[in-house]
């Protein structure tokens, strides 16, 4: 549960987990883009290059972003730490 500690308000994560589920859809749909944009016959190499690499980023946060609602949806699946032996 997330807790809104202005207004006392608790609400499941699962709306986070949403949240991030459609920022990491927006992310993939750019990165697509990104990819047809490099493949265009209007694109030089050099700027492919570079559109490539901001397609790369915006899958790598996009599968970022995936886990994380992942983690929200299925907090029990979490490895649990170790703990701290004090004597």
């Amino acid at each position: 549960m997330a807790n809104d500690m202005a207004t006392g308000e608790v609400r499941p994560q699962t709306d986070d987990a949403e949240a991030l589920l459609k920022e990491a859809a927006d992310l993939e749909s750019r990165a697509t883009h990104k990819e047809r944009q490099a493949r265009a016959d209007w694109c030089s190499s050099e700027g492919a290059v570079f559109l490539e690499r901001d397609a790369d980023t915006c899958r790598e946060k996009a599968a970022a972003k995936r886990a994380k609602a992942q983690q929200l949806c299925n907090p029990g699946r979490v490895t649990p730490q170790k703990e701290e032996c004090r004597g």
